[in-house]
């Protein structure tokens, strides 16, 4: 499937309730169409800007005469100016609509994809573990940016669902099922009516203000455009299975 072509509906989504749509929300999705259009240049900005404050950092740090702890404050100017232009590269990738590799290297998308949440996560005093369940590469036969999407989509609902809680964690989990590539996403926030499965897979369902509904409809058409499947295994824990390599 192209990132262009429209996803697919899950068919238990259909008849489900969804939320009535107001002029807010499609004013932010319109908002977020329009952030895909500006984002390279203003990343290129910014990139552009990061080069020469690294730069200038690290030729500075290397000048005779200055002290050991300027010089250290200065390389650390310049570790950081890479650290964030490595991060707006991700973003980037993350946001373009462009083909990426029909191979996904698990351990690696899920690194990517964690950064894009790991301030927001770092905010909110969340625990995030990744536990490979064997040792190894990991690959699954899915698009990689979908994957990543996948990814944030699900820690993102996890996060949210444990907004004001104490200890607050998410665990991801990972390997090889015969075939499949098994990713489980859990947390340990209070969990969804798994009576009403269907019902958080259908399109503008939400139970959160400002939120549009969309991530576990999105993630589980592309679980099932990759041939695989997006299903919660219990109330707190999302089970992600794709076509492993």
């Amino acid at each position: 499937m192209s990132p262009s072509e429209p996803l697919p509906v899950p068919s238990e989504a259909i008849g489900a309730p969804a939320r009535d749509l107001g002029a807010g929300d499609l004013v932010f999705a319109n908002r977020l169409i329009t952030l895909e259009l500006v984002l390279p240049n203003v990343t290129h900005e910014i990139n552009n800007a990061l080069q020469v404050i690294g730069g200038l950092g690290e030729i500075l740090a290397t000048r005779p005469g200055i002290s050991d702890d300027v010089a250290q404050k200065l390389q650390r100017i310049h570790g950081q100016s890479v650290r964030c232009s490595g991060l707006l590269r991700e973003l980037l990738g993350y946001a373009r609509r462009d083909e990426a590799s029909p191979v996904t290297d698990v351990a690696r998308s899920l690194d990517r994809a964690l950064n894009l949440r790991r301030y927001h996560l770092a905010r909110a005093r969340v625990t995030v573990h990744v536990e490979p369940l064997s040792d190894g590469t990991h690959l699954a036969r899915m698009d990689s940016q979908h994957f990543e999407q996948v990814v944030v989509n699900l820690v993102l609902n996890a996060e949210q669902a444990l907004m004001g809680r104490p200890d607050p964690v998410i665990r991801l989990t990972y390997g090889r099922d015969g075939g499949q590539l098994v990713l489980q996403v859990s947390d340990n926030g209070p969990g969804i009516d798994q009576a009403r499965e269907g019902d958080y897979f259908a399109p503008f369902m939400t139970t959160r203000d400002g939120a549009v509904g969309l991530g576990l409809t999105a993630s589980r058409a592309l679980a099932n455009a990759a041939g695989g499947a997006l299903r919660f295994t219990a109330p707190s824990s999302v089970e992600l299975r794709v076509p492993a390599k």
